[in-house]
């Protein structure tokens, strides 16, 4: 009886392994190679940075604000004051009378002639209101609202004010506030060149309705006062029109809430007292808003 031949089995004999030298080769084309693993580590600390920056800006945006005022061009403080002045006077009527615009800047003249050598040209103008308040815009732009000259009593009270405001655009107190306003897309764009400043001006349209911050406001009073008595002002007006502002009536002018703490500019205008001879300068009596018809 003749024997069958045994079953073939269906198993694949294993292939015998590769050369060491493909064998290396297959493992470098599964795995990523030293150049590609630095590339992405690069890139990794790269997106890290940008983003710790992104949040500092987020984080520190005020303080980073006041950092980067000295690396900001002046240019942009009058394209920003320039912009912002225009959305408010367009919804605002300004005094027709001449006088009332040349008496303003017979005032401030002084001291602008004692400020030294200015960054930009003031401009002022002088608004048909009754709300007792000015503001200054970046770039120099000074608005006075006419209620505010009919509460004055003497040239050295609106003097007073307008030293403050005169330093407010001296010392860039608006700019850092619209830096901080429209945040980090700004901060960035100035940083990187961006030149789309008239964007950031329409971001600013609202800035003569808010308030500077408390050192902002002692800052500009110390140097108001030191401006005035280096052109030849008496300062004590612009404590006394504050404290009598604030004695007047049981709603407080609006200029009160944004230059605050009545007593202590009376304060800081006593401790620099001295004996010099202050030039006299012309009361507001006798000058219209507009020229009666």
């Amino acid at each position: 009886m003749s024997s069958s031949p045994p079953p073939k089995s269906n198993r694949v004999a294993p292939l015998p392994p590769p050369p060491p030298a493909i064998a290396q080769q297959v493992h470098k084309q599964k795995g990523f190679r030293p150049g590609m693993t630095r590339a992405l580590s690069e890139l990794l600390a790269v997106m890290l940075a940008l983003g710790a920056l992104v949040w500092g800006l987020m984080a520190f945006g005020g303080s980073l604000a006041a950092w980067l005022i000295p690396l900001v061009p002046m240019s942009v403080d009058r394209t920003l004051g320039e912009a912002s002045q225009q959305q408010f006077l367009a919804a605002q009527s300004e005094c027709s009378n001449p006088r009332a615009r040349a008496y303003i800047e017979e005032l401030a003249a002084p001291m602008l002639q004692a400020a030294g050598p200015l960054p930009f040209e003031f401009s002022f103008r002088v608004v048909d209101s009754a709300e007792v308040n000015a503001f200054a815009l970046p770039g120099g732009f000074v608005t006075v609202h006419w209620g505010l000259v009919e509460a004055a009593e003497s040239g050295e009270e609106i003097a007073g004010v307008m030293g403050h405001e005169i330093q407010h655009a001296l010392l860039r107190h608006g700019t850092r506030r619209i830096l901080r306003k429209v945040g980090t897309g700004a901060l960035l764009s100035l940083l990187l060149g961006g030149t789309d400043l008239h964007a950031y001006g329409q971001a600013a349209a609202g800035l003569s309705h808010l308030s500077y911050d408390r050192d902002q406001e002692s800052e500009a009073d110390e140097q108001g006062v030191a401006l005035m008595r280096k052109s030849g002002i008496d300062p004590s007006g612009l404590a006394t029109f504050f404290a009598r502002l604030a004695k007047s009536s049981h709603q407080p002018p609006a200029i009160l809430s944004t230059h605050p703490d009545p007593g202590d500019r009376a304060r800081l205008v006593s401790s620099g007292a001295s004996g010099a001879s202050y030039r006299v300068l012309p009361a507001p009596g006798g000058i219209t808003c507009h020229v009666s018809q």
